[in-house]
C-alpha cells in the first residue's frame, strides 16, 4: 500500500459489528488506535442517526459520521450537520402512491430530519428498536423533511422489489438495500461515495489515501470510489466485485485485522 493512509470509511453493519450485532472490543480498540494515530476515522451506514445512538456511544469515537447512506454528514462532538441532502417530500408521496397501486401490501418507514414514521411490521425488520409507535398510513407523517424512503412487502423477494422501486423511482433517487428485508431510496445521486467524497474535500484528504470498508450493496460507491478499499469475507457479490481486496469475515474481526496491518506499515 504505497499511499498512506487518511481516512477510514467503514460501514457499520455486517462490518464493524458481528453477526449478532455486537461490537468486538478488538475492532474497537483498533479503530481508536487508528484516530490515536492522526486518520480520519468515518463509520458510513445505512442507519439514520437516530438508530445508531446505541453504536455511537459504545464505540465511543464522536467526530465525522456519515448517515443514511450518505444524506448526512455530522461532527458528533462539535453537535454540527457538515452537509445533508433531502428527498423532496412530493417525491417520496409520489413513490409511497406508486407502489402501493403496483404492489397491493406494499408498506412503507419514512426516515425524516429528526424523526421515523413505519408503518405495522417495519420495527420487526430492524435490529434496534424505534421509539415511535406505527401508524397507519406513512403519508400522514411526512412532516419536514425526508431523508430516505423504505419499502417492506411480505411476498416480494428483494430482487423483485428492488426491480419495481427502481422502475418506479426513475432518477428522482438512489435506490439500495443493505441485507436487511427492504429496500431504500435515497435522494438524487446521494450515496456513500458522494458523501465521503464531500469529507475529502473538506479535509483535504485525497482519494488515493482513502480506505474504505463494506459488505452489501449500498457500499459498492464508496468501495469503487476510495482509494483502497476492501470488501468483508461475508459480503455480498455486488460488494466483492467493487472492492479492490476482500478481508477476513466481520465474526472473525476481519476489519480490526486490516486496520492493524496499515497501522503496522504506516509506523514502520
Amino acid at each position: 500500500m504505497s499511499d498512506k493512509i487518511r481516512m477510514i470509511a467503514t460501514d457499520i453493519d455486517g462490518t464493524m459489528l458481528r453477526s449478532d450485532g455486537t461490537l468486538s472490543p478488538r475492532t474497537q480498540k483498533a479503530l481508536h488506535l487508528a484516530q490515536a494515530s492522526g486518520i480520519h476515522v468515518v463509520p458510513a451506514t445505512g442507519r439514520p442517526q437516530m438508530a445508531a445512538y446505541e453504536v455511537i456511544e459504545e464505540l465511543g469515537l464522536h467526530n465525522y459520521w456519515i448517515f443514511a447512506n450518505g444524506a448526512l454528514t455530522r461532527h458528533l462532538e462539535r453537535g454540527e450537520t457538515v452537509r445533508a441532502y433531502w428527498m423532496d417530500p412530493a417525491v417520496a408521496q409520489g413513490l409511497v402512491v406508486e407502489l402501493r397501486a403496483k404492489f397491493p401490501g406494499a408498506r412503507f418507514a419514512l426516515e425524516l430530519e429528526n424523526d421515523v414514521s413505519h408503518e405495522a411490521g417495519f420495527s420487526d425488520l430492524i435490529p434496534n428498536q424505534i421509539r415511535v409507535p406505527p401508524i397507519d398510513d406513512v403519508l400522514d407523517g411526512i412532516h419536514g423533511r425526508v431523508q430516505k424512503v423504505v419499502v417492506f412487502h411480505s411476498t416480494l423477494s428483494i430482487d423483485e422489489l428492488y426491480v419495481a422501486v427502481c422502475d418506479a423511482i426513475g432518477d428522482h433517487g438512489v435506490v439500495s438495500y443493505t441485507g436487511l428485508p427492504f429496500i431504500e431510496v435515497g435522494a438524487q445521486e446521494v450515496t456513500k461515495a458522494m458523501a465521503i467524497e464531500g469529507l475529502c474535500a473538506d479535509l483535504g484528504v485525497s482519494q488515493s489515501e482513502v480506505a474504505s470498508f463494506g459488505d452489501n450493496h449500498n457500499d459498492v460507491t464508496m468501495l469503487r470510489w476510495c482509494g483502497h478499499s476492501f470488501a468483508m469475507a461475508n459480503g455480498s457479490d455486488d460488494a466483492l466485485e467493487a472492492a479492490k481486496a476482500v478481508i477476513g469475515h466481520n465474526d472473525e474481526d476481519g476489519l480490526a485485522v486490516k486496520i492493524e496491518e496499515i497501522l503496522a506499515n504506516q509506523s514502520g
